[in-house]
């Protein structure tokens, strides 16, 4: 990875909720040792952490905005993340009411707030893809990897073969699909049809992903569950990629409210 540059790898989805916030979560939390990364919510539409984890609503992107609308831009990173029960480091949407900001939640502010950090890796859960043109300079172009969420579904297969086209204009081969579940059909068939390269599949396990993502609970079953070494092998996959990706655009410093 390189070491003067933030690493970001996107996760979204095209339809419904197949679970993009809960994995990034399992990706941080299993993000190979030696290397830090943080989860962002940057879902301009609000997210799910605070209530899931109980955690505080004033912290997070709200006081991001405050510290920018006070001048602060160069706060660093750090001092708006908080902690999951499991440890992972996150910074959590803004308020309902204050969501709906793409500015808000730009790449442009995440670059500002992790200059002079020993370059983490953030891993952004950007929810769910609209219906209409994509950014071609936000997250998905900026990302080092993008990482598609899709329960497979004929319904959620069928959105995500639509879309793949414009999907690999704006990302290329930075692209890959994360299959949550199992199917009709198997994963390399389900690849094949939407036309986007297979990054990692894993097991649809509520109750395990609950705790492996920060929650609480028997570290027993994570112990037997397959879900703990696939969540190993997307992250490991996804933090090789990241280190060989170069950078597409040069990020501006300004930071605005």
């Amino acid at each position: 990875m390189t070491a003067d540059r933030t690493n970001i790898v996107a996760f979204a989805s095209v339809k419904g909720a197949p679970g993009v916030t809960t994995t990034a979560c399992l990706v941080g939390a299993t993000w190979p040792a030696g290397r830090r990364a943080v989860v962002a919510e940057c879902d301009p539409f609000g997210g799910d952490l605070v209530p899931r984890f109980a955690l505080s609503s004033r912290s997070g992107w709200n006081t991001v905005a405050t510290a920018t609308r006070r001048g602060g831009a160069d706060t660093p990173l750090h001092a708006h993340l908080q902690e999951l029960p499991g440890g992972l480091e996150v910074l959590t949407a803004m308020r309902p009411s204050a969501a709906g900001s793409v500015e808000s939640h730009s790449v442009q502010v995440i670059e500002a707030l992790c200059t002079g950090m020993a370059a983490p890796t953030v891993l952004v859960d950007v929810g769910r893809l609209l219906p209409g043109p994509l950014d071609s300079r936000g997250w998905l172009a900026r990302a080092d990897m993008v990482a598609l969420v899709l329960r497979p579904d004929v319904a959620s297969v069928m959105h995500v073969s639509e879309r793949a086209p414009e999907l690999l204009a704006v990302c290329g081969e930075r692209i890959g699909l994360v299959l949550v579940g199992e199917g009709e059909h198997s994963a390399s068939e389900v690849a094949g049809f939407v036309g986007l390269p297979l990054t990692g599949q894993l097991p649809f396990d509520t109750v395990a992903s609950s705790v492996l993502a920060g929650g609480r609970g028997s570290v027993r079953r994570l112990r037997r569950s397959s879900l703990t070494a696939s969540a190993v092998r997307l992250a490991e996959t996804l933090s090789g990629r990241c280190s060989s990706t170069a950078p597409r655009w040069e990020p501006t410093r300004s930071v605005t409210a």
